[in-house]
């Protein structure tokens, strides 16, 4: 179904194999067709794309939308690659669907030599020819607010909020008083605004040390004794930030979890398991961003509650091509 008061005529949507089942979301509410785009790979390891159009002059002025997150190398060169191309073919704008940003966890240099590769990966998308009316890069709940000006350029890029979907969620919940939590300092801002717009009771936060991808719990600050918590992140992958922070708290005396997430970016699906197994984690909300949401497990699960953000996106993109 087309989303009112939108001019789709002159829209093409393109999508990485990965985010194939949120292109077609988009696809379904424009009401427009996703464009194949044929993959293969040669003998010595070499990728080739193409995009099934007719001829060479079929994309000329058309608004070109491209569906991906950026979870892998990849993912991200065939973003890349895929949008030169959409600029080289004619294209009079291109508008950049990234759910999850990845590669934003490295956003500065520590050590001497690190490489800050969310800087890289914004230059990157900042190198694709910038012809017509442009690039629109669209992300949704950054790790670092600040990645948004890691792009160079005159391109449009923006930062999309899962809270307008993520809140409702949790007040359905229909939970008693209970303490909206972080799982580590670095969501302090987050996890005050959720309270606020939940009504939360309290806050309460868990400080760590970090090295690489090994965490240690310091303290936590709050009393959570006989507490129900609502633990915000925006986004678990391995797991170990998040259950460490559950164990911290378990200590201090809490009662149950219900985890509020913006990307369900699990590294595999031992992750899941452990959530299913453990007790103490009654209800885990996130959203639809990252291709781990659309795992078999977590759609079997009744533990876990998926909510699509693609409303949002489209909302964003007919801001851009509403006639």
């Amino acid at each position: 179904m087309k989303t009112p008061n939108m001019k789709t005529d002159n829209v093409v949507i393109f999508s990485t194999g990965a985010s194939q089942y949120f292109a077609e979301l988009i696809a379904q509410r424009l009401g427009i067709p996703i464009t194949e785009t044929h993959r293969k790979t040669f003998g010595g390891g070499e990728k080739y794309y193409r995009l099934d159009i007719d001829n060479r002059g079929s994309l000329v002025n058309k608004i070109a939308i491209i569906v991906g997150s950026t979870h892998t190398d990849e993912d991200f060169d065939e973003i890349r690659r895929v949008g030169r191309t959409l600029a080289y073919n004619g294209t009079l704008r291109r508008i950049f669907v990234i759910p999850f940003f990845g590669y934003s966890t490295m956003e500065r240099e520590k050590k001497p030599g690190e490489v800050v590769t969310a800087k890289d990966c914004a230059c990157g998308l900042s190198g694709i020819p910038n012809a017509g009316l442009g690039n629109v890069f669209l992300m949704m709940d950054l790790h670092e607010a600040g990645l948004v000006h890691y792009f160079e350029g005159d391109c449009i890029r923006r930062e999309l909020y899962a809270e307008q979907v993520l809140t409702p969620a949790v007040f359905k919940l229909h939970l008693p008083s209970f303490v909206m939590a972080t799982t580590d300092l670095g969501r302090s801002d987050w996890v005050e605004t959720y309270a606020r717009k939940l009504k939360a009771g309290d806050m309460a936060f868990v400080r760590k040390a970090r090295d690489y991808e090994t965490t240690k719990v310091l303290c936590v600050i709050g009393d959570v004794f006989g507490k129900i918590l609502v633990p915000y992140d925006d986004m678990i992958r391995s797991g170990s930030t998040f259950f460490k922070a559950i164990h911290a708290y378990l200590e201090k005396g809490a009662s149950r979890f219900y985890p509020c997430l913006s990307h369900l970016a699990f590294n595999d699906e031992s992750v899941i398991q452990e959530i299913e197994n453990d007790s103490t984690i009654a209800h885990v909300i996130g959203t639809n961003t990252h291709y781990m949401s659309q795992h078999p497990l977590v759609k079997q699960s009744k533990k876990i509650e998926v909510i699509d953000v693609s409303p949002i996106f489209v909302d964003a993109i007919q801001q851009l091509i509403a006639a």
